[in-house]
């Protein structure tokens, strides 16, 4: 008799790669430590909620896989060049972005998708056929201001989809990003998403470097 599927799951891991089995996500207790999972059509992601070794059980597999290709630096580039050529420095207003894979095209493709936007907030116009699709969102934040605000925390939680902000747009962009599992937002480095284009910045790699020096 086929085990009904659980929403929220409670597992022990038992081998490096496994199936997720639960509806929403799962917790996985592994050699690595305590691991968050879920999965999606385009992707399943494992991040590190607790890191530590536990004797006996698997390491099993921290990052997202793909089921689809990784994000072309192409989409990053016109996604910058955008964010460039409809702001200027002195009228800047946040621009939202929804990255979805389409499927006729078998191809990753990009759309605004802004409403109420101002100097330092935007949300995503949920009226879009694209807002459903899409499995990253991204917005624009000002010069400078380079970590997810409490605002966007109450924006995007709840939801299942890789979140990321841009700053500095007219000068070296710089990109962060996180993961949100519903409740749950973990950063994330931009190389588990796709290929950093030229001349940007991942905020979240600089970071994790800093601190590997300290």
């Amino acid at each position: 008799m086929e085990r009904e599927r659980e929403f929220i799951g409670h597992r022990i891991a038992k081998e490096r790669f496994e199936p997720v089995e639960s509806i929403l996500y799962e917790y996985l207790l592994a050699g690595n430590g305590v691991i968050l999972r879920a999965q999606r059509e385009e992707f399943t992601v494992s991040v590190p909620l607790v890191f530590r070794e536990i004797k006996d059980l698997p390491t099993v597999f921290v990052g997202i896989k793909w089921h689809k290709p990784k994000v072309p630096s192409r989409i990053w580039d016109e996604i910058c060049k955008h964010a460039q050529a409809s702001n200027s420095k002195e009228n800047f207003r946040e621009e939202l972005y929804l990255i979805y894979w389409d499927s006729e095209r078998y191809a990753w493709q990009w759309s605004t998708s802004s409403k109420d936007r101002t100097y330092a907030s935007t949300i995503a116009d949920d009226r879009r056929p694209e807002y459903s699709d899409a499995c990253i969102e991204v917005h624009t934040h000002p010069d400078g201001a380079y970590q997810f605000s409490s605002a966007d925390d109450r924006d995007e939680s709840g939801k299942f989809r890789i979140f990321g902000i841009i700053a500095d747009v007219h000068d070296k962009p710089k990109f962060r990003f996180r993961c949100g599992i519903y409740d749950h937002l973990t950063p994330v480095p931009f190389s588990w998403i796709g290929n950093l284009p030229s001349g940007v910045v991942d905020l979240n790699e600089v970071e994790a470097l800093l601190q590997m020096m300290l």
